[in-house]
């Protein structure tokens, strides 16, 4: 009884009004153009959730005119992604231009790192994933690359770990990186152009375990969507008649071969957003793990994942 009061607990805590938080980030928005005196808004259209309930709800508090979007396809984004980007833009009426990153991200070198083969087969990294998964038995490949990036005081294991992985989790860090800091780059560029704010689409599943950039898509002017879990931002969207398509589709950084973030996170988001919502409460691990299905492993790798954001989160360090 108590761990069926328990999971009960953690679905109706996840439940919102979509109407009511529509009004509300709507009613930010305008405060904020406002007290900051801009002209309106900046934000990039991956063509994935996030980014399109954010342009949904900007044009509904500014108007599509005060709105300025921008679509930046590189060598290895999906092109799917990129028509339902544009499909959004068309959907709202906006002039988005279209920056294709790869001149820019090819005079960097960025490319040299991995091939264009490699970084469109989608079957090798899920399989290189699982692997990884099974030798180091951490359940998140995002988990144990944070932590390897991020981790104050070491244990002996987490020392080999990063002698042994942390030359090519560096490899990988930097050629994902490099276009997520580039494309918050030009926002910010067209941003001071325009006097405008530039928009954060990061939401509170991905910014609790640091599933972003702090100097590319976690820099930003304005959040919208960061006290939202990812399957709240997800009925939001459906509340605002966003395409199904999108609303459906998974989401992913499309920084290589479409690759799910849920296959790098080693969790759907439901299960993510039980976690997290039931860490945030004070639950016991034992009735997380029953609501969200999943193993103490699992629960682990998330608390570890949360805990390495924070140390990033806290750089740089000073006097």
């Amino acid at each position: 009884m108590l761990e069926s009061s328990k999971a009960t607990a953690i679905r109706e805590g996840l439940r919102f009004d979509p109407a009511s938080m529509a009004a509300q980030i709507e009613r930010f928005v305008r405060a904020e153009v406002a007290r900051l005196d801009k002209r309106g808004v900046v934000l990039g259209l991956s063509g994935g959730l996030d980014s399109t309930v954010c342009a949904y709800l900007c044009v509904r508090a500014l108007g599509r005119k005060r709105v300025r979007a921008f679509i930046m396809p590189e060598r290895d984004s999906d092109p799917q992604n990129i028509r339902d980007a544009e499909l959004v833009a068309q959907t709202l009426e906006l002039n988005a231009t279209c920056i294709d990153l790869t001149p820019m991200l090819t005079q960097l070198g960025i490319y040299n790192l991995i091939s264009k083969e490699s970084a469109a087969n989608r079957h090798a990294i899920e399989t290189a994933l699982r692997l990884l998964a099974r030798v180091t038995r951490q359940p998140s490949a995002f988990s144990l690359g944070i932590a390897l990036l991020y981790s104050s005081h070491p244990n002996r294991w987490e020392r080999l770990m990063h002698r042994l992985l942390g030359q090519p989790v560096g490899y990988i860090y930097v050629f994902a990186i490099t276009k997520v800091r580039l494309r918050m780059m030009l926002l910010y560029y067209h941003a001071f152009l325009n006097d405008c704010l530039v928009v954060g689409t990061t939401d509170k599943s991905e910014w609790s375990i640091g599933f972003y950039d702090k100097y590319g898509d976690g820099a930003n002017d304005i959040a919208l969507l960061r006290h939202l879990y990812k399957t709240q931002v997800r009925e939001l969207a459906r509340y605002l008649g966003i395409p199904s398509q999108i609303v459906n589709k998974a989401s992913s950084g499309d920084l290589a071969a479409g690759l799910p973030n849920e296959a790098l996170i080693g969790l759907t988001y439901e299960q993510l957003d039980a976690v997290l919502w039931g860490i945030e409460h004070g639950l016991a691990e034992k009735d997380i793990a029953v609501q969200a299905g999943i193993t103490p492993a699992a629960i682990a790798a998330v608390q570890k994942a949360m805990r390495a954001a924070r140390i990033r989160d806290a750089l740089p360090s000073h006097l």
